[in-house]
């Protein structure tokens, strides 16, 4: 059976993988924390390497594989684990911005010192500043970005091609 057809775009309907009518956790503690051990993890990773070698990687393919296998060991559903990942991938977002701004506030002379409320006051509040907006921002374009026709395979679909493997 084919998807009925949008004739709007002239493409395929969306069929959502877990139908609206279904009963299915998904906003669990076992997701949040699995999701905030893996932003830490990969946050840090991101970090490191980032500082070593001047490049990050997308921790959202290594978050999928991650929170899949151990939610599956605790009999997770996939909504939980599209939490764990998305929450999981938030650490490299942050990280990165933290390792290229950081050089950038050397270069610009934006400590007067290194004491604490000098360097690190300013720098936590920046970053939290800068998190938060880019948090705000990404979520008002998440959509197109997931379910853009354009793209041939954005990176939110790939890692929900991993869940439902």
């Amino acid at each position: 059976m084919s998807a009925p057809v949008n004739p709007v775009t002239g493409g395929k309907k969306h069929q959502p993988f877990v139908p609206e009518t279904m009963e299915m956790k998904e906003f669990t503690l076992r997701a949040v924390l699995l999701g905030l051990g893996m932003t830490v993890v990969l946050g840090a990773a991101n970090a490191y390497l980032g500082l070593r070698a001047g490049i990050t990687i997308a921790a959202t393919y290594p978050a999928a594989v991650i929170g899949m296998a151990v939610l599956r060991i605790w009999n997770g559903s996939v909504l939980e684990e599209n939490i764990a990942r998305t929450s999981g991938t938030i650490g490299e977002g942050i990280a990165a911005g933290a390792i290229f701004t950081i050089p950038a506030f050397l270069m610009a002379k934006a400590w007067p010192s290194f004491s604490f409320a000098d360097a690190y006051l300013k720098t936590t509040a920046l970053i939290m500043v800068g998190s938060v907006l880019g948090v705000l921002f990404i979520s008002l374009v998440r959509r197109g970005m997931v379910e853009d026709p354009e793209l041939p395979f954005p990176e939110s679909v790939a890692a929900g091609e991993i869940h439902k493997a």
